[in-house]
């Protein structure tokens, strides 16, 4: 700003500022948006390749391995049929590999559409389309109380509520009835240090506990991590997805999510959805 003085002297009076620090924030800003737009290509890419690409050999060996076991398979010896159906097997788990994959990459990548929805309507949607598998292992499914009615993506709630009523009832002991229960809290962001800081200060906690093989407490984080899993496959069939796609879908609901277990006694997973 210039200035003149009541002797006719004129100066310049001016503010300088370091914004190096500043700068160094509102780049790091724009470098981290620019990674994220690519990883959505990415997304976006690898969802074509895993729908056509991939599948489309994959149901092509499968149609071929069909039409083998129809016509041929009674004639082969028994170590060349333990080898087909070790083919059998691997395509199988090839297959569901793919499926949960573009599963995980959906979530990741979907469009974010929030409808205000009745969490007890989901439940029942996600239960009825477990229910073969709930009526196989004769599993009890309590819940105390009504679940809450939230802003949410409702297709990703349901596959949260399958994925890990599924994972009770896969991990549920063999010679004991699988039971679940599910339970329902309003609590404080304060209550949970990782909360703290959100724009939310109310948050509903969701818990479901089992009575199942449980596990070490140590790798509580590690069972949300892409692909981790726990148990062999010869064990445990799955591909260590279901549970990752569990926290994606959370974190797009601006949510939190963990686990507890004891090793032969259970486990509690809780999800936090912004009240």
């Amino acid at each position: 700003k210039v200035i003149t003085d009541n002797y006719g002297k004129t100066f310049i009076i001016g503010v300088n500022a370091d914004i190096t620090e500043q700068y160094n924030k509102d780049k790091m800003i724009e470098d981290k948006i620019a990674d994220l737009e690519k990883s959505n290509k990415e997304l976006s890419a690898f969802n074509h390749i895993a729908s056509h690409d991939l599948q489309e050999p994959l149901r092509k060996v499968q149609i071929f391995i069909s039409r083998i076991r129809e016509r041929n398979f009674d004639t082969f010896p028994e170590n060349v049929k333990e080898y087909f159906s070790g083919i059998e097997r691997a395509t199988t788990r090839m297959q569901m590999f793919i499926e949960d994959l573009l599963l995980y990459s959906r979530a990741s990548n979907v469009e974010k559409i929030f409808e205000l929805t009745d969490l007890n309507v989901i439940l029942e949607n996600a239960k009825q389309e477990l229910s073969q598998r709930i009526e196989e292992k004769n599993v009890r499914i309590v819940t105390s109380g009504y679940l809450p009615t939230l802003n949410v993506i409702p297709f990703q709630i349901q596959q949260l509520f399958t994925n890990l009523l599924s994972n009770s009832i896969k991990y549920s002991k063999p010679d004991i009835s699988p039971m679940i229960s599910i339970n329902t809290r309003m609590i404080s962001s304060k209550a949970l240090p990782v909360l703290m800081g959100n724009h939310k200060s109310r948050y509903y906690k969701i818990s479901l506990s089992d009575n199942g093989i449980g596990f070490d407490p140590q790798y509580a984080e590690d069972i949300f991590k892409l692909f981790y899993r726990l148990h062999n496959k010869t064990d445990y069939s799955g591909t260590g997805v279901g549970l990752a796609i569990c926290k994606v879908i959370v974190e797009n609901h601006k949510g939190f999510i963990k686990a507890e277990s004891i090793p032969n006694v259970g486990t509690t997973i809780s999800f936090y959805l912004p009240a």
